[in-house]
């Protein structure tokens, strides 16, 4: 960590309330230059690479991995975090008409013919299917733009401190500006963000990068010399959230979570689940006292009996139901783009260890939902939470996929003493299940291929305790050459981490056996 540049408190406290970070990576202004001429030479010219324009364009791994940016994803993400598979070109081409007035603020305006940007307000989905919303840094986006990109060529817009949101509201606090060449927008994974249109005659490229937290924090992983939160400086966002903030704050340095002082109201538990973003937001924090579980739990459990573990669909012109969720007015429910929890289990899980036993007697509930929830609110309180994994590891055998999404998650937040649940996870990453095989979105990806990423990535996390490592590599061994290519991904960053000869051998065999020649690529040549 001597050669990382790590945040300083300050910066960190701006990320926490901001929810971003500019940073200008250390790497000679010409890797820039070679990379965004590399971009649009594939992008114009050979294929649509997707999750493959990494290896595409390698070079791309300097700005990844030098001083600057590896230092800030050290500090919010841990020293441990991992680079996701999910990688993407958000490509921004001319719009036509260039006279239309837009303010900062304008929702979804018309983009260029051609563009993969979206210009609606919106928080991004997780992919393949999807995740959890969590408050905590537990997912960061990273936006690269290789090349210079002023007002004019259409810079991705953010509004400050939105990443707390449930979902977008009207604008407020929106940042779009003049974006220097290099520059790497360090970004919460769950920011409301947006596109612009680009009114300059070339195109436009940002490559978007997703990195994941692979350990629960025990000491800050920044430059740390005040203990203490205090508002920064640099707090956009004209609210105040002290209570949320100071929790996130505590909880990345590794410290107990501070509980409210007991001054919660009845008007608290009626702003849980409100569109009133900074009043949800207070009232969560403000309920996490030991007080508080009770009235938590029966918050939550009175949304039970909704069927809200299933998806809302949309339909097409013949009003036939299709592979999309019908989102309008964003419920709280199951939906493939990212989970919004009840508001009590957030506030349930900053509660910490009081609510556990409350929590553990949730997991029994027959209503899936509750189950969903439960089993959250105990994955964020990460190892605190380690003695409950026997109990945790039954829901595997649930027949509800998004129970056992959900369980993976939480056994992969908690990252130890996983052993009663590796033999179900390897189950899971061995067997089919024909109830889990229909598509569950347009791009085809079903349950069955998240709840393998899933167990994937709780392995993963399991590595960093240094348990059951023998049983790890053997499973994720197995998982080498699985049918979705996240898992293969993931599964190779496990073996690596282990460490020893053999995994070590497995995750080279696998990756020499997949080499890709890429100076074939876009030239004319027989061999």
């Amino acid at each position: 960590m001597t050669d990382l540049k790590l945040l300083t408190d300050d910066q960190v406290r701006q990320f926490i309330t901001n929810g971003f970070l500019h940073l200008t990576p250390d790497v000679e202004a010409s890797t820039h230059v070679e990379v965004s001429a590399l971009l649009k030479f594939a992008i114009e010219k050979e294929s649509w690479y997707g999750n493959n324009i990494l290896s595409r364009v390698p070079k791309m791994y300097r700005v990844l991995d030098c001083p600057v940016v590896s230092g800030a994803l050290t500090s919010i993400a841990g020293p441990d975090y991992s680079v996701h598979p999910h990688r993407a070109v958000h490509v921004n081409r001319p719009v036509e008409d260039r006279n239309v007035e837009l303010t900062p603020e304008v929702n979804a305006p018309r983009m260029g013919k051609g563009s993969i940007s979206g210009s609606g307000w919106h928080q991004d989905a997780q992919s393949p299917l999807s995740r959890a919303r969590h408050h905590l840094p537990r997912y960061l986006i990273g936006f690269y733009f290789p090349h210079e990109t002023p007002l004019e060529m259409g810079p991705t817009r953010i509004q400050a401190g939105s990443h707390l949101y449930a979902n977008p509201v009207e604008p407020d606090s929106v940042v779009l500006d003049n974006v220097p060449a290099g520059t790497f927008l360090l970004v919460h994974f769950d920011m409301v963000h947006a596109g612009f249109p680009n009114r300059t005659d070339d195109t436009r490229y940002v490559v978007k990068f997703v990195f994941a937290r692979t350990r629960h924090p025990t000491a800050p992983s920044w430059d740390n010399l005040d203990p203490g939160w205090r508002r920064p400086d640099g707090c956009i966002p004209e609210y105040d959230l002290p209570e949320t903030w100071t929790y996130i704050w505590n909880w990345m340095r590794g410290s107990p979570a501070a509980v409210a002082n007991g001054q919660s109201t009845a008007e608290h538990l009626q702003n849980l689940n409100g569109q009133d973003q900074p009043a949800r937001l207070r009232s969560i924090y403000a309920l996490a006292a030991d007080a508080e579980v009770p009235r938590l739990v029966d918050a939550l459990t009175a949304c039970a009996g909704g069927d809200k573990h299933e998806r809302t669909l949309a339909r097409d012109d013949k009003g036939q139901p299709i592979p999309r969720d019908h989102v309008a007015g964003y419920p709280r429910r199951w939906n493939e783009r990212a989970v919004v929890m009840e508001d009590a289990a957030y506030a349930l899980s900053a509660c910490g260890e009081r609510a556990i036993p409350a929590l553990e007697d949730l997991l029994d509930h027959d209503d899936p939902w509750i189950q969903i929830n439960a089993v959250f609110a105990l994955g964020e309180m990460g190892p605190l939470a380690r003695a409950s994994v026997p109990k945790i590891a039954a829901l595997l055998d649930s027949p509800v996929s998004q129970v056992v999404r959900q369980t993976l998650d939480t056994l992969g937040a908690i990252g130890c003493d996983l052993a009663p649940a590796l033999p179900k996870i390897e189950r899971l990453l061995t067997t089919t299940n024909l109830d889990w095989l229909e598509a569950q979105v347009m791009r085809g990806w079903t349950a069955e291929d998240q709840i393998r990423m899933n167990a994937a990535a709780a392995l993963l996390n399991a590595v960093n305790a240094g348990e059951n490592l023998g049983d790890i590599e053997r499973i994720v061994s197995a998982a080498l050459g699985d049918k979705n290519g996240y898992v293969s991904a993931i599964a190779t960053e496990a073996l690596t981490r282990i460490g020893t000869p053999s995994a070590n051998a497995s995750a080279i065999r696998f990756l020499s056996e997949r080499r890709w020649d890429d100076t074939l690529m876009g030239r004319v040549k027989a061999f």
